[in-house]
């Protein structure tokens, strides 16, 4: 009976582990490999970059990459449908992620009164002067971008500006977009007159005399900027449009919109809802418009993300001295008002950490513009109130610019989670950059937008253009700059030269770096099987040539979902 019993609970064991082990072997990940996907499009004869290294060619089914390799190992997915695109031997890369765009904006300059950034006064107000002979009398002329260190040791005046515009109201606004220079009709529509006190987080100019001199910073200019009639829909669908269109001939398949209000939303969603809208958008809702953030998810749709708020807590480190520094800036001998000896905190500290821990709580991103140390270190102080308060939620808050950063405030950043996010497009000389030199002095410039200190304090870092603060979103200009710290082509002397990253730090900056910080690591941001077939085919291999020509780099196709959503012609 012993022996019998026995035997059968052998039988038993036995029979138990067979009936279990094909969900063993499941979990261990030992299941039969699928049959091949009939790929709808395969680009062979090609260079693609992979987390693997270099592979030939890759295959495509709807919106996924379902293989990587050479040309026999995707026969498997060929059929006689499959569209074969054999690309010449070109490089084809994961599609790039732009992390600071105002493409609406972007979108609307192309119809203003604009000169070159660094243009002299006469050449501006020649230019002004042919805006006003189109301009129908009483009509605003909005346009620019000046900057002080082109007027030498003068500087702008209303009164230049009221002998060629006496009838029309004029803002120009300045390279950093954080200041406007207007005449003596803006003034009067703005109510502004030698009474008018500085708005909250703003500056009215004045002489000595005590009248305004037509030059507004911050949140000044920004009051002024709502007297200007604001184009209906449609022509901000047109915009927004325009402005994509162009980023995809740049390879820009998913980017972020740094400021958001309740039009350009509207905007947005007219896009999308017209299926135009290729490219995956995060967007940052402007932190006074309530109302949009309260309603956010009226405009929100498929690959259109509603999911950040965007706060203004300085300036910027230019003449303007409206970026918060720890220290007191290079040119103020004399100077007595704190506003201008350190710059301007627009948001006060308590406040800074209540909105971000509310936001975040709410499940929502903060991005915040700091340009200055002392504006980067209440960035901080505000990220990890909300840290203490909720936890470490998953949410990813960015410091936008950051381009001057106490030194005890990279571990900082690392240790509570925070993102910086660098912009890359104006380290070479300029007249951006002459201002901020004059401004901060060389000692703090040596780490000017220190990226390569970030990254060795295993910060998160992402990159943005700006555009239109910049001429354009250039990605190819901003990965030679990240590089070589000089103007493209290598000219003139670098900037902050110890911050130099190599080639493919650029890249990943562009492409994993900012997908894990938009939350879409697991569908893009490289060129792998089961990812989302965001990629771009492009005229060089950036990683064999010089990096002094990687500006050069023309973009041939750019391929969003599966789809070649641009070709060079």
């Amino acid at each position: 009976m012993h022996k019998t019993t026995r035997t059968m609970t052998m039988l038993a064991l036995l029979a138990g582990t067979f009936l279990l082990s094909p969900a063993r072997a499941q979990l261990e990940g030992a299941a039969a490999e699928p049959a091949p996907v009939a790929a709808d499009t395969m680009y062979v004869n090609a260079r693609v970059r992979t987390p693997d290294g270099w592979k030939t060619g890759l295959a495509v089914a709807g919106e996924t990459i379902v293989a990587v390799g050479s040309e026999q190992e995707l026969a498997a997915y060929r059929t006689p449908k499959t569209h074969v695109v054999d690309l010449g031997g070109a490089t084809v890369l994961p599609g790039l992620v732009d992390m600071h765009v105002h493409a609406v904006s972007a979108g609307l300059d192309a119809a203003n009164c604009r000169f070159k950034q660094g243009s002299r006064p006469a050449e501006i107000i020649e230019t002004v002067k042919a805006c006003v002979a189109r301009a129908k009398p009483g009509s605003w002329i909005v346009g620019g971008q000046w900057d002080g260190a082109s007027f030498g040791t003068s500087a702008p005046h209303r009164a230049l500006l009221d002998r060629i515009a006496p009838n029309n109201p004029v803002l120009l606004r300045d390279v950093s977009l954080h200041s406007a220079w207007v005449n003596s009709a803006a003034l009067a529509a703005g109510g502004i007159t030698r009474d008018t006190p500085n708005p909250d987080g703003g500056i009215i100019e004045k002489d000595k005399a005590g009248n305004p001199t037509g030059i507004l910073r911050e949140h000044a200019a920004m009051k002024l900027l709502e007297k200007v009639p604001q184009p209906d829909t449609p022509a901000m669908v047109d915009a927004l449009r325009s402005a994509t269109r162009t980023m995809l001939s740049l390879g820009i398949t998913s980017y972020e919109d740094a400021l958001l209000t309740t039009p350009s939303a509207r905007a947005y969603a007219a896009l999308a809802d017209a299926g135009e809208l290729y490219q995956h958008v995060r967007t940052c809702m402007w932190e006074p418009d309530q109302a949009l953030i309260a309603s956010r998810n009226l405009y929100a749709r498929p690959g259109l993300e509603m999911a950040c708020v965007k706060m203004m807590l300085d300036g910027v480190p230019t003449d303007a001295h409206t970026a918060a520094m720890h220290d007191d800036y290079a040119d103020t001998a004399g100077v007595t008002d704190p506003a201008r000896r350190k710059g301007l905190l627009l948001v006060a500290p308590d406040q800074i950490s209540a909105k971000i821990t509310r936001y975040d709580a709410a499940g929502l991103t903060v991005k915040l513009h700091a340009t200055g140390d002392a504006a980067v270190h209440a960035a901080l102080d505000g990220i990890e109130a909300a840290r203490k308060a909720n936890g470490i939620a998953g949410m990813r808050h960015e410091i936008a610019h950051a381009n001057f950063v106490l030194p005890a405030d990279f571990a900082r950043a690392g240790a509570i989670g925070a993102t910086f996010e660098f912009s890359p497009y104006v380290w070479f000389p300029n007249s951006v950059i002459k201002d901020v030199i004059k401004a901060v002095g060389p000692t703090r410039m040596e780490h000017f937008s220190p990226v390569k200190s970030a990254l060795d304090a295993a910060v998160p870092v992402t990159v943005g253009s700006d555009w239109p603060v910049v001429p354009a979103a250039d990605p190819w200009l901003a990965m030679e700059t990240l590089v070589t710290r000089q103007a493209p082509g290598g000219v003139g002397d670098p900037i902050s030269p110890q911050e130099r990253i190599s080639v493919a730090q650029a890249v990943d900056l562009f492409t994993r770096a900012a997908a894990r910080q938009l939350g879409i690591e697991d569908q893009a941001g490289s060129i792998e099987r089961g990812k989302r077939a965001d990629l771009i085919v492009i005229d060089r291999d950036i990683f064999a040539i010089p990096a002094t020509d990687i500006h050069n780099t023309r973009v041939l196709r750019t391929i969003i979902s599966g789809k070649e959503r641009y070709t060079r012609q």
